[in-house]
């Protein structure tokens, strides 16, 4: 079946999501999420064919990074909105398999985009995107979470800069889109039907026990562990926790088929999430 075609924005302005490969984690250290950013700050230095004068390959408006993705209201410019999320993918899966160590796809090989085409449904996804980590449990005030564009270049908590926040700023006052961020959005909002983000807290909670047993620093290092360990370690998270070998694989990095060798396929592991 042939791919459906993404739905074209008539501002140019989009809603995206990189997702990682089986919803496993994207970001091991705080190193990680730095990285992501200045990647993202980089688009905005990035010189022209000439190398001579800056080009703007696209404005920013909005970021957040959570554990296993990524959302960006993203406006194009002199790119479009394909080469600008290949450019910024390329560039973060050359550092994390460098420093990992690790081959291979990291993202889904698709990212979601969804099109914004006003001022109220921009305004809408700004709320969304940045109440992402509250909404997963990760913090209780939007503006602690340290790896969004609300704390780090809206109230200028970092000294790197990713957003045009020029043109938001004109249209609603900082003290106007503060009072916005912190009002929670309805649970039914679902933009781009993404899946209820709090399923984060239950993958954040494998994935502390799987280090916390293994003595591992990091779910690349568990992966190194001798198979005999890993196998122990897997099956008592999975029982202890309850859940599946499909959170499991996608939190462990390790196989769906290589987790249902351990565990059986006689559905004892509990409810998938």
């Amino acid at each position: 079946m042939s791919r459906q075609a993404r739905k074209q924005s008539g501002t140019g302005i989009y809603h995206v999501m990189l997702r990682g490969i089986n919803r496993q984690d994207i970001f091991e250290e705080d190193e990680d999420y730095r990285m992501f950013v200045e990647i993202l700050s980089g688009l905005n230095r990035r010189p022209s064919d000439e190398l001579t004068t800056p080009k703007c390959v696209c404005h920013i408006f909005a970021y957040c990074l959570m554990p296993n993705h990524v959302h960006l209201l993203v406006r194009e410019r002199d790119w479009h909105l394909g080469v600008i999320i290949k450019s910024i993918a390329s560039s973060y899966v050359f550092y994390f398999n460098k420093k990992y160590g690790r081959i291979g796809h990291l993202f889904q090989d698709r990212f979601k985009s969804e099109p914004c085409d006003d001022m109220p449904y921009f305004f809408t996804l700004f709320r969304y995107i940045h109440q992402n980590p509250l909404k997963a449990g990760l913090v209780k005030n939007v503006r602690d979470y340290r790896y969004s564009s609300w704390s780090n270049d809206y109230l200028g908590c970092s000294p790197i800069r990713v957003c045009y926040i020029r043109p938001v700023l004109r249209r609603v006052e900082l003290r106007r889109l503060q009072e916005l961020v912190d009002t929670p959005l309805p649970d039914v909002l679902a933009c781009l039907d993404i899946e209820n983000e709090k399923m984060v807290i239950a993958d954040q909670e494998v994935r502390r026990m799987l280090l916390q047993s293994s003595g591992a620093i990091s779910i690349t290092a568990f992966k190194a562990l001798d198979k005999k360990i890993k196998k122990e370690i897997v099956t008592e998270v999975m029982s202890c926790l309850k859940v599946g070998p499909r959170q499991m694989s996608r939190v462990s990095g390790l196989s769906y088929s290589v987790i249902q060798r351990i565990g059986g396929r006689d559905g004892s592991w509990g409810q998938e999430p």
